[in-house]
């Protein structure tokens, strides 16, 4: 009679494992179904925005090294691992790694002045206040070693492949850094003439 228990017992035990697995394989089949489904959705969306990075596109990194030379720029790597080129005779720092799709383009010591002058250092913060609420790019200042206080602007963008006339793209990035600059060094002397007619 024990024996007969002990097979009821264990054909009960192995009915309820047979149902649970077989529940446990239909519903990672479901998970499955729905997430090859998910992903060919979002295939199809990424094809019909043109986002698709296929084997054929190069990365960030590789692009700028690419177009730089194409814009008659020269690129050199920094020790730092950044990118330093010459623009219309200025000379430009840009951060940009393969694995990302932005890239932090910057212009060290747009302007400068002693640390010193506490009216300049005035005129510029309030300046570089006034910019930073209206641009679409960062100026930003730094106290340097050697008592000067330098003014940097920087832009953080979008640098891919897919974007039309990327060359013309970068381009049109490098000029409002000029655009900022010289808005910079009007306002200031615009303020000091304010000053003067004080």
């Amino acid at each position: 009679m024990s024996g007969a228990l002990s097979l009821a017992v264990a054909f009960i035990v192995y009915s309820i494992y047979r149902y649970y697995k077989e529940l446990r394989e239909e519903k990672e089949a479901e998970e499955n179904r729905c997430f090859e489904e998910l992903m060919s959705k979002k295939d199809a969306v990424e094809e019909e925005l043109g986002l698709t990075m296929t084997q054929g596109n190069m990365g960030t990194r590789d692009l700028v090294m690419e177009i730089l030379p194409k814009m008659g720029c020269e690129p050199k790597e920094t020790e730092e691992g950044r990118i330093q080129f010459e623009y219309q005779g200025i000379v430009f720092l840009m951060e940009a790694v393969n694995d990302c799709l932005f890239v932090n383009l910057i212009w060290p010591w747009c302007h400068s002045f002693s640390k010193f002058d506490i009216d300049e250092f005035a005129r510029v913060r309030q300046v570089v206040n006034d910019i930073n609420m209206r641009g679409t790019v960062s100026v930003f200042y730094s106290i340097s070693d050697s008592d000067d206080v330098a003014v940097h602007i920087k832009k953080h963008f979008l640098f891919v492949s897919q974007i039309p006339d990327v060359v013309d793209y970068l381009k049109l990035m490098l000029d409002s850094f000029f655009r900022t600059a010289r808005t910079l060094d009007v306002e200031i002397e615009k303020c000091r003439l304010q000053e003067c007619e004080r």
